[in-house]
Parts: C-alpha cells; sequence; structure tokens
C-alpha cells in the first residue's frame, strides 16, 4: 500500500534518516495518532518531532497544543515547532520534562526544515507534522534523500501552492 501524499507516508531521508510525512494537516487527535506512530519505531537514532501549528481550535487552542507537548516529551527525543500556536507545543513539552536544549522553535518551515537537515543524525527518525496552512511538506523537502520526487511525493507541490 502506498499511501497519498502527506498522509503517514514514509520518505527515505538524508543522512540515512527516516521521515514519517503526515502533512497534508493536523487537528490534536490526528498529532496523537502520528505520535503513538513514531512510539512504535524503534530507530538506531533519534526520534524528532517537527510540528507546526494546529489552526482553527478557537478558544481550544493552548490547551490543545499544551496536551501534544505532553505526548512529544513521551515520544521524541526532539522537538522542533514552527508557528506562534506551536510554542504552547513547545512549553507543553518543557512541562513534561523535555529538556529546553531539546526543543527547538521556529515561525518559518523551510528556516525549520534547513536546520534540521544540519542537525540530523544516520538513523534518526523524523515525524513531519502540522495544519497546512504551516507548510510542513517544506520541511519534509529539505530533509528528503531525493528532492528531485518532491512532486511525486509530497503534498501542494503544484505552482500555485509553490508560490504561496
Amino acid at each position: 500500500y502506498d499511501p497519498p501524499a502527506g498522509r503517514m507516508r514514509l520518505v527515505r531521508g538524508i543522512k540515512e534518516t527516516l521521515i514519517i510525512d503526515d502533512t497534508y494537516n493536523a487537528s490534536p487527535a490526528a498529532t496523537i495518532a502520528a505520535l503513538e506512530t513514531l512510539a512504535l519505531i524503534a530507530p538506531k537514532g533519534r526520534k524528532i518531532a517537527a510540528i507546526g501549528d494546529m489552526l482553527e481550535l478557537g478558544r481550544h487552542s493552548v490547551e490543545e497544543h499544551r496536551k501534544i507537548g505532553v505526548e512529544v516529551a513521551k515520544t521524541a527525543d526532539i522537538l522542533m515547532t514552527v508557528g506562534f500556536r506551536a510554542r504552547d507545543i513547545a512549553q507543553g513539552a518543557l512541562d513534561a520534562g523535555m529538556p529546553d536544549n531539546n526543543i527547538l522553535q521556529h515561525e518559518d518551515s523551510g528556516k525549520a526544515g534547513r536546520e534540521l537537515a544540519d542537525m540530523l543524525k544516520e538513523g534518526d527518525c523524523v515525524l513531519a507534522k502540522g495544519s497546512q496552512s504551516m507548510r510542513m511538506e517544506r520541511v519534509v523537502e529539505e530533509l528528503m534523500a531525493e528532492p528531485e520526487r518532491a512532486e511525486e511525493l509530497l503534498v501542494r507541490q503544484d505552482a500555485e501552492w509553490k508560490k504561496r
């Protein structure tokens, strides 16, 4: 079975890493499910959660983002957040005991992807997740072993999306 682009698709990453591309969209339930999948994987390296804002949560936004942070602290070795709301994910992870130096925060998915690419080590596994407006597929594109296959493997690769 080959899942649709951005829906828990496994993508070969640079430096012999594995990427779980779940960048199509995000909700609290879907993000928890993705983190549960990350928990089941036993990579040779570290587990990294790259998670962007979950949008359209209204008054529940802070609480739901913090809950995700608590789950990340149980699952991942490193957290990279993207977006203003995702700061609450970082806070939730910090409050749940994740070391501060294992939490990285960005406002831009492209910059986040470039930093993550620099810090990846052989055997790491990266989960990428976030609402579509956060453009977390840009993180995956920075980490792919075969970026020339982005149009085939990733969501939002048409010309209109690439301009946004």
